[in-house]
């Protein structure tokens, strides 16, 4: 055995002593045996062991002296085999993925070959494993647990208290349209999502535009810009473009929806006012105010004095130009607009009084619409009677003549056997039935002595004046110029109004009397000039007495025509005829 080992010793010393005397080239071989100035790797990324690391994980060698980094290029391999890009300096070797890494383990190796650039091998051969993404996901994918949108009353929506309703599981259909101005979505995933491609993988119809904002890895926001339309069907769907942070994509895509159904942002016309009361009241400026929204108004303030504002009351704020271009009033009358600074409250002044006993309409139409743009569901419609309700025409209630107890105020009394102008009552009224012209007499004024024989004759007489009482408070002129007396016995004469006085008026606007006395002449009659008056007297004041004459007295129909009105402006509906005959 000696002598073996002592052969082997001669072996070794020869082969040393041969290198020794050969090139540079042969003693690379040699470098087992150590050699201190070897190129070393300092450090490298990842390192052995590293674990769920991010798809884009690049890879850095770093030297500890200049290196030729072509040589490490081609010592450089991966496995599994991955195509990139490598970023080199004199000291590094960067190796950049043309495509992200796919799940699971990777190894990368550095061999000796890669040499300084004095030409000396790396010491060591240098490898490292890493792990793309974590072992527990392995073979699964990411989920949609839920989506969710907040729903409920228009109290629990508009206080921020609705409850979130998964749209994946429950059917929605009174989704909130603001809680209380914006409805927020939430996407909750399985695991920790990549967040561009995921959000870039959701959808809406119809669409709008909202701030995506991710609460956590797994829980999304989706913020919209402004409230849901109400009664708007929302489609969502999220699709399989949507990843997580391994790059791992949802296999089956989601889809959802719900129905706007809570109009809790839809604006509301909370109240509509204006004042109401009697005449009196309202001259005086303290008229009630009254809800056209709630009550039917019928006897509105003309004025309260002057104007009487019409105020509407919203529940949001609103747009004035287009809510303002949306009120019309029927019948139209101008006036002013103006609204309060939170722009929740609209006062419309009118420039003049409104007119008695008519009614106005006031509409407020569907494109009326808040500062955010949401209109209110419907068109409505409200109206109101302006100083009281007119429910027919005007007529005449009660005829008589001034010498009767016929009534100065509304209503008159008639008699229902006719009568004398000595009679307690009016001749007439509108409960009665009309008797033959000959139950109703009057006494003539003018004896037919002149004034020369006595001033009687042409000295006013009530007996042949005549009363007319109205059911409505009437306009004085039309109505005085719709009156005529005419004699339809022969001879014909002609007959002027000489005089007229009113009664029973009231001292409010619209004013308007009721009841009215009729001073008639003839010019036929004695204390007549042809020019009806006289030098004397000034005039006659009576129709021709003939009562003298033996029988066949004359008769005497006054008429008011439909051009008689009252201070509403209503109309007769139809002539009015009374005929009598006078003794």
């Amino acid at each position: 055995m000696k002598k073996r080992y002592k052969f082997l010793l001669i072996v070794f010393l020869f082969t040393f002593e041969f290198c020794k005397h050969a090139s540079s080239d042969a003693s690379k071989m040699l470098t087992f045996l150590g050699n201190d100035s070897s190129p070393k790797v300092v450090s490298a990324v990842p390192s052995m062991g590293d674990k769920e690391l991010p798809r884009t994980q690049k890879i850095a060698i770093l030297f500890d002296k200049p290196m030729n980094i072509n040589s490490c290029v081609q010592s450089f391999s991966i496995s599994p085999s991955t195509q990139g890009f490598y970023d080199l300096n004199d000291y590094s070797l960067n190796f950049t993925p043309s495509t992200l890494f796919s799940y699971g383990t990777y190894t990368y190796t550095l061999t000796k070959n890669c040499e300084s650039k004095d030409g000396l091998d790396l010491k060591d051969i240098f490898t490292a494993s890493f792990t793309v993404g974590n072992q527990t996901t392995a073979g699964t994918f990411p989920e949609v647990q839920s989506v969710t949108v907040s729903a409920g009353s228009s109290a629990s929506c508009n206080s921020g208290s609705p409850t979130a309703v998964n749209i994946l599981s429950d059917s929605v259909s009174n989704a909130c349209m603001g809680t209380p101005l914006r409805n927020k979505i939430k996407v909750y995933f399985s695991r920790a999502m990549d967040k561009s491609a995921t959000v870039s993988a959701i959808t809406f119809s119809p669409n709008f535009n909202a701030t995506y904002y991710w609460d956590s890895d797994t829980e999304l926001s989706i913020s919209p810009d402004s409230p849901f339309a109400y009664q708007t069907r929302i489609n969502m769907t999220v699709s399989t473009v949507a990843q997580d942070t391994q790059g791992i994509r949802m296999q089956i895509p989601i889809a959802g929806s719900f129905q706007v159904g809570t109009p809790n942002l839809v604006p509301q016309l909370t109240s509509l006012t204006l004042s109401t009361g009697t005449l009196a009241d309202c001259l005086a400026g303290i008229g009630t105010l009254g809800d056209l929204t709630t009550t039917s108004i019928t006897t509105a303030c003309l004025g309260n004095p002057t104007n009487n504002p019409i105020v509407f009351n919203f529940s949001r704020p609103m747009n004035q130009v287009q809510t303002q271009s949306n009120i019309g009033f029927s019948p139209s009358f101008t006036g002013t607009f103006g609204w309060s600074s939170d722009n929740l409250t609209l006062t419309y002044t009118p420039d003049a009084k409104l007119s008695y006993g008519i009614r106005y309409t006031i509409t407020v139409g569907q494109n009326v619409i808040t500062s955010d743009k949401i209109t209110v569901e419907a068109a409505s419609t409200y109206s109101f009677v302006a100083g009281g309700s007119v429910s027919s025409s005007p007529t005449v209630q009660a005829v008589g003549v001034a010498s009767q107890g016929c009534a100065t105020t509304f209503p008159g009394t008639g008699n229902a056997a006719g009568g004398n102008w000595s009679l307690g009552s009016c001749y007439w009224d509108s409960t009665l039935a009309v008797l033959t012209p000959s139950s109703y007499t009057f006494r003539a004024g003018d004896t037919g002595g002149g004034a020369t024989s006595s001033t009687v004759d042409c000295t006013d007489v009530n007996t042949d004046n005549f009363r007319l009482i109205f059911t409505n408070y009437m306009d004085l002129n039309s109505t005085v110029n719709a009156v005529r007396l005419r004699r339809l016995s022969p001879p014909s004469t002609i007959i002027q109004l000489s005089s007229w006085t009113w009664a029973d008026c009231q001292a409010a606007f619209p004013y308007g009397c009721r009841v009215l006395d009729l001073v008639f002449a003839e010019q036929e009659s004695s204390c007549n000039s042809t020019l009806f008056g006289n030098a004397t007297t000034g005039g006659d004041f009576n129709l021709m007495r003939s009562d003298n004459a033996p029988a066949g007295f004359p008769y005497y129909m006054i008429t008011v025509d439909t051009s008689a009105k009252d201070v509403n402006n209503l109309f007769f509906s139809s002539n009015f005829n009374f005929t009598m005959e006078a003794k």
